[in-house]
């Protein structure tokens, strides 16, 4: 029976792992209350066998995503206190693991709920040249990618003032595409000033003003050319 206590223990033992990073971790509990709203969902919708796996998947790779950057950094600060270089390396790159991961989730997540929910359905949209699908999340993937792959280059470069403000990219990508959706005179009008507002405060309160503007010519530019090509 040797073999059995262990066994127990192990489960034991990584439930309180599981029960450590609840308590500890706030993004561990942001990320449990959204599961158990995806899963309360999932019983109350007609959804697809399907569709349900999918969604356990990605409730999975976000969690234990989660999971591996609290173990990083609980190794981290059991090796140093001190800040060190490649220990804030170590930490932003098992964080940028729980961001693709999230944001993976957060695209399954509205792609499968979204045709049930009748009251977002914005039928006003569907008759506009371009109405929202799954190509507009495709769109700001790719804008996201495409401005962490220019950011990275820059950089490696030494050209620090011209890489592009991921904020803004994202920003005027959204308000771009928005633009384009809607095909309104008024909403178009409020969404210019809206994003003019912003790029005012990010000028104001940013040293370097050239991210500013690369990201907002880099994610209106994406937006244009990936709507001329849907």
């Amino acid at each position: 029976m040797n073999w059995l206590s262990k066994l127990l223990a192990s489960f034991r033992y990584a439930l309180d792992g599981l029960k450590y990073t609840l308590v500890s971790q706030r993004n561990m509990r942001i990320h449990y209350s959204a599961a158990l709203i995806v899963l309360l969902l999932s019983l109350y919708l007609p959804l697809r066998k399907i569709e349900v796996l999918i969604l356990f998947v990605c409730i999975l790779l976000v969690i234990v995503a989660e999971l591996i950057n609290t173990a990083v950094e609980a190794v981290i600060d059991m090796v140093t206190t001190e800040f060190h270089p490649l220990a804030k390396v170590a930490k932003d790159v098992a964080a940028g693991a729980v961001l693709l991961c999230s944001g993976m989730a957060v695209v399954v997540g509205v792609s499968v709920f979204y045709p049930y929910m009748g009251f977002l359905t914005f039928s006003q949209l569907e008759g506009t040249p371009y109405p929202p699908n799954i190509g507009l999340a495709a769109l700001i993937a790719f804008n996201f990618f495409l401005t962490l792959l220019i950011k990275a280059i820059v950089h490696r470069l030494g050209k620090l003032d011209w890489e592009p403000s991921m904020t803004t990219s994202l920003a005027s990508c959204i308000a771009t595409s928005l633009i384009v959706i809607v095909d309104n005179l008024l909403a178009t009008l409020l969404l210019i000033l809206l994003t003019a507002l912003m790029i005012g405060t990010f000028l104001h309160n940013r040293k370097r003003k050239n991210p500013v503007i690369l990201g907002v010519v880099l994610g209106a530019l994406v937006a244009v050319i990936g709507f001329r090509l849907m």
